[in-house]
């Protein structure tokens, strides 16, 4: 045989037999891990609370939610007399954090008039620079 053919034969063993002996030698750890169950995991929350901490989501007060809302629509470039806006009346729903930009997104109940339908609509509120709500209207 050619020892080319030979050298490369013993390298390939010689690599085979180092790598077998080091995997041997080196020590292989196992993880033990369980699950806990739902009453375990409810007691644990139970007993420290900080575990599941629960977001806080400033939001406006009504008064606040309304003036924000009728600063937006009497700014919108839709409304044909600024002078002669409607008595709107409104209802804050839920709100949750705003994933598309500041503030929040509350779910609102709208009427136009004392004798329009309600509105449920999704209106956002920010914190102007200035600490006034802002409403924009989606």
């Amino acid at each position: 045989m050619n020892n080319a053919v030979l050298l490369a034969i013993i390298a390939g063993v010689g690599r085979a037999a180092g790598a077998g002996g080091t995997w041997l030698v080196i020590p292989h750890r196992t993880v033990e891990a369980r699950t806990i169950t739902k009453a375990e995991l409810t007691a644990a929350i139970t007993a420290d609370p900080s575990l599941c901490p629960l977001p806080v989501v400033e939001k406006p007060s009504e008064g606040e939610a309304l003036a924000a809302y009728q600063n937006a629509q009497s700014s919108s470039p839709l409304v044909w007399d600024r002078n002669d806006m409607p008595k709107i009346s409104f209802a804050l729903g839920q709100c949750d954090k705003n994933n598309n930009g500041p503030g929040v997104s509350c779910v609102t109940t709208v009427k136009m008039s004392a004798e329009a339908q309600p509105l449920n609509r999704v209106v956002g509120f920010a914190k102007a620079a200035n600490g006034e709500w802002v409403a924009t209207i989606f």
